[in-house]
């Protein structure tokens, strides 16, 4: 799903600017700024102490610290506006081959349970139809995008995979600016839930390491938590506008690109769905467009898809909000111990 979405990035290109400093900039400061603020009160240094140390450096040992503070940010920074696409990737479930094995498990399990118990109406945004199992992901954000990009296909017989590109640049000013904003919405969301768990972590690495009061590491750990959850939470709503928006530009100008391809358009949906189905095999294959089209594979089902009734359905979201509190707990008391 995010390698078909690319070109919107590529459209907001006159935002880069802008978007920068919003997604990966201020985030990385603060994230910095958190870090040296723990890394002092760790150290037992009070703030009085600090700022007469401060003030009593020169001016070289002054603008060596504040050069490397600033260094670390911009470090930061283009990293995160590096692995926007790894992050989303990562966010949407597509992991390596040992991770997917036990935890993509677990969470495809978990929503498999949650789409057999879901309302048909709030379903068909929030996960892939019942009937094809095996698309579940193992994230929540996951599933979402990728009802979006089945959306197309269940309903014209289009790959959104392959007609986005071609459809993107031919869409409206007003969608194309719609679709950038979600995207970078989404985008911004996702790094301050990534720099909030890597927060976490770190923060109370350092209060452990350094020994510092017992009440710094559960708020580090538990802070850093919450402020993930609630970002991701907050890239969920921003990942179903932009699904939402993905929808409307496939309903309104899908014909716009028949058009733009000298294609007639078709008077029935049959008709259109196999006009959609030549033409995508044309661009995936290379198959003539005339050429007979084999016919379509019944769909794969996921084996061993659980009963409804049955497993807790517990998300990897609630399990890592668990880890992080016992974590938090035991770091405390090992620390007042």
């Amino acid at each position: 799903m995010s390698g078909m979405f690319t070109a919107t990035l590529g459209e907001a290109a006159q935002f880069a600017g802008r978007r920068f400093v919003r997604v990966a900039l201020l985030p990385g400061l603060v994230f910095c700024s958190l870090l040296a603020c723990v890394a002092l009160v760790a150290g037992g240094q009070r703030p009085g102490a600090v700022l007469a140390t401060w003030t009593s450096l020169p001016v070289e040992a002054k603008a060596l610290l504040v050069g490397g503070f600033l260094t670390a940010v911009l470090l930061v920074s283009a990293l995160l506006d590096s692995a926007q696409s790894a992050l989303l990737r990562c966010a949407e479930g597509y992991w390596g081959r040992i991770a997917d094995r036990s935890l993509g498990r677990f969470g495809r399990r978990c929503h498999l349970l949650r789409l057999l118990r879901c309302d048909d109406g709030p379903a068909q945004h929030l996960y892939p139809p019942r009937s094809r199992p095996h698309e579940v992901r193992p994230t929540r954000l996951g599933n979402i995008l990728k009802a979006a990009e089945l959306y197309p296909q269940l309903r014209y017989g289009i790959d959104a995979v392959l007609v986005w590109p071609r459809l993107f640049p031919l869409l409206p000013d007003g969608l194309r600016g719609a679709l950038a904003t979600a995207r970078a919405e989404l985008t911004a969301l996702l790094v301050r839930a990534a720099l909030s768990c890597a927060f976490a972590v770190l923060g109370a690495g350092c209060a452990a390491a350094r020994g510092g009061p017992p009440a710094l590491l559960p708020c580090c750990l538990w802070g850093g938590a919450l402020l993930a959850w609630a970002s991701y939470r907050g890239a969920l709503n921003a990942a179903l506008v932009y699904g939402q928006h993905v929808r409307v530009a496939f309903d309104l100008h899908r014909t716009d690109l028949l058009e733009a391809l000298g294609e007639e358009r078709h008077p029935g949906p049959d008709a259109e769905r196999e006009r959609w189905k030549r033409i995508c095999l044309f661009w995936h294959r290379g198959i003539p467009t005339d050429h007979e089209v084999p016919p379509a594979e019944s769909p794969r089902t996921a084996p061993g898809v659980p009963d409804a009734r049955t497993g807790p359905g517990i998300s990897l979201t609630q399990l890592g909000l668990a880890v992080a509190a016992v974590a938090g707990l035991v770091g405390a008391l090992t620390l007042h111990v």
